[in-house]
C-alpha cells in the first residue's frame, strides 16, 4: 500500500453512504499504515476495550485505577504469549 497502490476501504465517517469526508464516494484511500491514523485517545480506547473483555472494566477500582506501567506490561506479556502460541501452532 502506497500512494500509487492505495487500499480502498469503506468510509468510517459514513459507513459507505457517502459524505463530505469521503467526497461522497463512500470509501477512502489508505496509503500508509493504518496505525498511523490512531492517536493516543484511540489507543487508550482500544486498551480499555481489551481490558474490559478480559474482565477489568474502565471504572474506579478497575482499569482506570491501574498503573500505566502495569497495563503496558500486561499488554506485552499477552503479545508474547500470542506470538509463542503461534510459533508452536497452538490455539
Amino acid at each position: 500500500m502506497n500512494e500509487t497502490s492505495p487500499v480502498r476501504i469503506e468510509c468510517p465517517a459514513c459507513a459507505g453512504r457517502g459524505c463530505e469526508s469521503c467526497g461522497d464516494a463512500g470509501e477512502i484511500s489508505v496509503t500508509t499504515c493504518p496505525l498511523d491514523y490512531a492517536d493516543r485517545r484511540t489507543w487508550t480506547l482500544l486498551e480499555l476495550t481489551d481490558l474490559y473483555e478480559r474482565g477489568l472494566p474502565p471504572v474506579a477500582g478497575g482499569a482506570l485505577d491501574q498503573a500505566t506501567t502495569f497495563i503496558e506490561a500486561a499488554r506485552f506479556v499477552r503479545a508474547e504469549q500470542t506470538r509463542h502460541k503461534a510459533e508452536l501452532g497452538l490455539p
